[in-house]
C-alpha cells in the first residue's frame, strides 16, 4: 500500500488485522472503554468534528500498529467506514501521534 490514506470497511480491519498483542478486538474493546472512558469521549468528538487521522496498518503481519482507541471510538459512534494508511510509509505519522499524547 502507498501512503495515501484511503478507507476501509471496519468490520474488514477488525477480521483481516491483530490488535497486536493477541488478544483480540473484543477485550480491546472492552480494557479501552473500561481504562480509558476520558480519552475515547474526546476522540468520539474529534471524529464527529472531521478529525480522523487514519489507523496505521501493518500490512506484513496484518496488525494495527497506531489506532486503537480510534477504532474502538468508531466502533461507538457506529462508523462503518475509517481511514487506513500504511504503517510504514515513509511519513512522520509517528511524530504526530506522541504530540497527541501516543497511541490514540
Amino acid at each position: 500500500m502507498s501512503d495515501r490514506c484511503t478507507e476501509m470497511a471496519l468490520a474488514d480491519l477488525l477480521q483481516g488485522f491483530t490488535n497486536g498483542d493477541g488478544t483480540g478486538w473484543d477485550e480491546e474493546r472492552a480494557w479501552l472503554e473500561k481504562n480509558h472512558p476520558r480519552r475515547l469521549a474526546r476522540i468520539r468528538s474529534e471524529i464527529k468534528a472531521g478529525l480522523f487521522p487514519p489507523v496505521r496498518l501493518d500490512f506484513n503481519d496484518h496488525s494495527v500498529v497506531d489506532g486503537h482507541h480510534r477504532i474502538v471510538a468508531a466502533l461507538q459512534l457506529g462508523r462503518h467506514t475509517v481511514p487506513v494508511a500504511d504503517a510504514w510509509d515513509g511519513s512522520d505519522w509517528a511524530l504526530h501521534a506522541s504530540k497527541r499524547g501516543g497511541d490514540d
